[in-house]
C-alpha cells in the first residue's frame, strides 16, 4: 500500500510539473505573440506632423500599411514609393509620409504625365480601328510585365482636379463606342489583369447588331472594374454646326447630345457621371460650356499625347491604338515622365 501511495504521489507530482510548464508556456506564449501583433501606438517609433515612421511587425504588408493609415489598400504605392521598396519585412523601419511631399507630381527637373489609351472594337477584320485579341492580350501584359500602374478614369478625375496623385507608372484605358467586342475579348482579358477601364457609349447605337446589349453593360459596371461614361446620343461631330443650322438650332442639338446619354447611363445602371469623350474628338467653346453646365468634369479628345496636373480637364489628349501597332510602337506611347526642360 506504501508503495502504491508513493506511485500515487510521484504521478500528481508528474502532473504538477506538466501543469506548471503549460502555464509557463502559455505566459512566454502571450509575451511571443504580443511582440508578434503590436497595437498601432506600440509600433510607432517617431510620430510627426507631416509623417510617421513604424516598426513592422511580422504580419504587416505595404497594403496593410495603407489602409491603417490611408484608409484604402489602393494607397500601398505611397509607402513603396517614398520608402524605395516593393515589400514590408518584420522590424524595418517604415515611414509613412501622411502629407503628399510633391503635390500634382510636379518636381524639380520633371513632371508626371499620364498617358490615356483609347480603344475602340477588338477581334479579327482588316479594319484599322479593330485591335486583334492577340495584341490586346500582348499589350495587356506589357502593362503588367513593365510595372505600368493601370488606373481608372476616376482616379485620374481627382489627379486633374484635387492634385492628388497617383502612382508614377500610371495608365488609362478608355473604349469608344461600345462595340460588343469591348464584352466578348477586351472584358476577359481586363479582368485576368485586373485593370480598370472606361467605355465611353454613343446612346442610340446599344442595341445594334454589332453593339453591347444594356444587361451585358449593366454586367460589366457591376463587376466594380470598368466605368461607363458618355460618347454623345448619336456620335455627329459636335464641333462642326450644320449648313442651314442656326446658332439657336445647333445649340439645342449639342444640349441634347451631352445629356440625353449622361441620362441613359444613370437611368439604366446608376453610373455617376464624370467625363466626356467627344465624337472624333473634336470639340468648341459650346460643347465645353455645355459640359461645364452639366457638371462634367473631364472632356477627352483623340489627340495623341499625354497629360499632365495641369492640363486643362476639357482637351485631354488621348492616343488611339490601331490594329497595326505593333507591340514597340505600343510601348513609345507610354511615357509616364517629361523633363522640365524639354516640355512642350
Amino acid at each position: 500500500m506504501n508503495i502504491a501511495r508513493r506511485k500515487t504521489a510521484t504521478l500528481h507530482s508528474f502532473f504538477h510539473l506538466i501543469a506548471i510548464g503549460f502555464f509557463v508556456l502559455a505566459v512566454q506564449g502571450c509575451t511571443v505573440l504580443k511582440a508578434l501583433h503590436l497595437l498601432p501606438e506600440e509600433r510607432v517609433s517617431v510620430k510627426g506632423k507631416d509623417y510617421v515612421v513604424v516598426i513592422a511587425g511580422w504580419q504587416d504588408s505595404l497594403e496593410s500599411l495603407a489602409e491603417e493609415y490611408y484608409g484604402q489598400e489602393s494607397d500601398a504605392w505611397r509607402i513603396a514609393e517614398f520608402n524605395n521598396i516593393s515589400e514590408v519585412h518584420h522590424n524595418d523601419e517604415i515611414v509613412i509620409p501622411l502629407v503628399d511631399p510633391y503635390p500634382s507630381a510636379i518636381y524639380s527637373d520633371s513632371y508626371q504625365t499620364v498617358p490615356i489609351l483609347c480603344y475602340h472594337r477588338f477581334g479579327k477584320g482588316h479594319i484599322k480601328l479593330s485591335v486583334s485579341e492577340k495584341n490586346f492580350q500582348e499589350q495587356m501584359k506589357y502593362l503588367y510585365d513593365n510595372g505600368y500602374e493601370v488606373i481608372s478614369l476616376k482616379q485620374f478625375v481627382d489627379f486633374i482636379e484635387k492634385g492628388k496623385r497617383v502612382p508614377q507608372k500610371s495608365v488609362v484605358i478608355t473604349i469608344d463606342d461600345g462595340y460588343r467586342s469591348t464584352y466578348t475579348v477586351a472584358y476577359p482579358i481586363l479582368k485576368k489583369y485586373n485593370f480598370p477601364a472606361t467605355v465611353f457609349l454613343y446612346t442610340d447605337f446599344m442595341g445594334a447588331r454589332d453593339a453591347l446589349k444594356w444587361d451585358q453593360i449593366k454586367s460589366m459596371y457591376n463587376s466594380g472594374l470598368i466605368d461607363m461614361q458618355p460618347h454623345s446620343k448619336s456620335h455627329p461631330n459636335m464641333a462642326i454646326q450644320k449648313t442651314n443650322e442656326s446658332s439657336t438650332d445647333y445649340k439645342v442639338r449639342v444640349r441634347e447630345e451631352v445629356s440625353v446619354p449622361g441620362g441613359h447611363i444613370t437611368q439604366k445602371i446608376k453610373a455617376p457621371l464624370h467625363t466626356f469623350a467627344y465624337p472624333y474628338g473634336d470639340t468648341n467653346e459650346e460643347v465645353i460650356g455645355e459640359l461645364k453646365a452639366k457638371k462634367y468634369s473631364l472632356g477627352v479628345t483623340v489627340i495623341p499625347g499625354v497629360n499632365s496636373s495641369f492640363s486643362y480637364p476639357y482637351m485631354l489628349k488621348r492616343t488611339m491604338i490601331f490594329g497595326d501597332h505593333t507591340l514597340k510602337q505600343f510601348a513609345q506611347e507610354l511615357t509616364t515622365s517629361r523633363d522640365i526642360a524639354s516640355s512642350e
